[in-house]
C-alpha cells in the first residue's frame, strides 16, 4: 500500500525498542500495511547496542513512511521510552506497538473510529491473538478471561461489536487484560494522568490503564486487532513466574499507598488487599520450586512487607517451605548424577 496517497488518521504509533534489530522491521511493516495510515511512527530507541536504529532508518528511506527516531542516551525502560514519545507526539490519539509485535491491517481504523464515535471515551481497545513458537491463540488477552455481558453494555448496532465498560477500574483492578498493542487512547488525557508509571520492571501498562480509568470511559472493540508474540526465552526462563508476582505485588502496593494517584474506595481497597494475599501465596509456591535459596531471596523482595521475617514467611505456608528444601536437595542430586 502506498504511504503517500492516503489521508492519515490523527494518531501516532509509538514504538519503544531495545535491541530489536531482528524484529522491528516486521512491526514497522504492520503499520505500513494498515488500511488507514497514522500521522507518523515515533520510534524511541532505548539505548540499543545493536543496529536497531540503522534498521529503522533503512526502512524509512526505502518506504518513504513518516518515521521519527528518538535516541535515548541511557536505557530507562519501556515506560520512560513511551512517555518520551507521548510528549513528542502532536496528534490527538496514541497507539502503542512494541517492536516485536504486530498490528493487524484494520487496527488503527477500528480503534480511532471507536474513540471518535464514543463521547467521553479515553481508551478504545480490542483483543489480541497470542502467537507462540507452537501455536496461535485468538482472543487470548480479553475475551478468554471475561464475560463481556457482565461488565459492559453494547453500543450502537449489534454488528458493530462495540461495548462500553461499566467500570473500567474495577475490571482492571486485579490485572491488565489489555494487550498494549491493542489499544488507542487520547494523548491529552494520558499526559494529564501523569503518563505511564516508571520504575516498574513489569506492569507499567496495567497501572497506566488504571490511571486513565479515572479520566473517562473505555470502549472495547470485540475483535482481534494485534498479534502478540511470545518468545521461547520469555516462556521458559527460570524465575519468570516469581518475578511476575513480585512485579504485581509492587503494583498493588503502589495502588494501596496512593503513590500513583490511583484512588480506591473501601470496597476496592479490600479487593486489592485480597489480591495481595493471593499473590504472596502464589509467590511462595513459585519460588519454592526454585529451591530454598531462591525461596529465601524472594521472601525478602516482597513489596510492603519489610518487617516480615523468614521464619514468619515459612510458617505462613509450611508446605512451600518444605518443598523449597526438597527442590534444593533434588537439584543437588541431579547435578551429581550428571557429573
Amino acid at each position: 500500500m502506498s504511504s503517500s496517497n492516503q489521508a492519515r488518521l490523527d494518531v501516532t504509533v509509538v514504538m519503544p525498542s531495545f535491541n530489536r534489530s531482528a524484529l522491528i522491521v516486521r512491526a514497522l511493516d504492520s503499520v505500513r500495511n494498515q488500511t488507514a495510515h497514522p500521522h507518523e511512527i515515533i520510534v524511541v530507541d532505548d539505548a540499543s547496542t545493536d543496529d536497531t536504529v540503522a534498521q529503522v532508518e533503512a526502512w524509512r528511506d526505502r518506504t518513504g513512511f513518516p518515521v521519527r527516531i528518538e535516541r535515548l542516551a541511557k536505557n530507562g525502560g519501556v515506560a520512560a521510552a513511551r512517555n518520551r514519545a507521548m510528549a513528542l507526539a502532536t496528534t490527538r490519539y496514541i497507539s502503542f506497538l512494541d517492536s516485536d509485535d504486530e498490528h493487524l491491517p484494520h487496527t488503527l481504523a477500528r480503534l480511532v473510529s471507536a474513540l471518535e464515535q464514543s463521547p467521553g471515551a479515553v481508551v478504545a481497545f480490542g483483543d489480541a491473538t497470542k502467537v507462540t513458537p507452537d501455536k496461535r491463540m485468538p482472543h487470548a488477552m480479553f475475551g478468554a478471561k471475561v464475560d463481556i455481558s457482565t461488565i459492559a453494555d453494547p453500543m450502537g448496532e449489534a454488528e458493530q461489536g462495540r461495548y462500553r465498560l461499566r467500570d473500567a477500574k474495577n475490571t482492571f483492578l486485579k490485572a491488565s487484560l489489555i494487550a498494549t498493542c491493542s489499544a488507542c487512547f487520547v494523548r491529552e488525557e494520558a499526559l494529564a494522568a501523569g503518563g505511564m508509571p516508571v520504575g516498574y520492571k513489569m506492569g507499567s501498562d496495567w497501572l497506566f490503564w488504571l490511571r486513565l480509568a479515572q479520566r473517562g470511559d473505555f470502549v472495547f472493540v470485540n475483535e482481534d486487532v494485534s498479534l502478540v508474540h511470545r518468545h521461547p526465552d520469555n516462556l521458559t526462563r527460570p524465575g519468570a513466574a516469581a518475578d511476575t508476582s513480585i512485579a504485581k505485588l509492587a503494583g498493588y502496593t503502589s495502588i494501596l499507598d496512593g503513590a500513583l494517584g490511583i484512588s480506591v474506595d473501601p470496597a476496592q481497597r479490600r479487593l486489592v488487599e485480597g489480591f495481595v494475599d493471593e499473590r504472596i501465596a502464589l509467590l511462595r509456591y513459585q519460588s519454592s520450586l526454585l529451591g530454598f535459596d531462591s525461596y529465601r531471596r524472594y521472601a525478602k523482595l516482597i513489596p510492603g512487607r519489610p518487617g516480615q521475617s523468614l521464619v514468619g514467611h515459612m510458617l505462613a505456608d509450611p508446605k512451600s517451605a518444605m518443598r523449597s528444601v526438597f527442590c534444593s536437595f533434588k537439584r543437588k542430586q541431579d547435578s551429581h548424577s550428571i557429573d
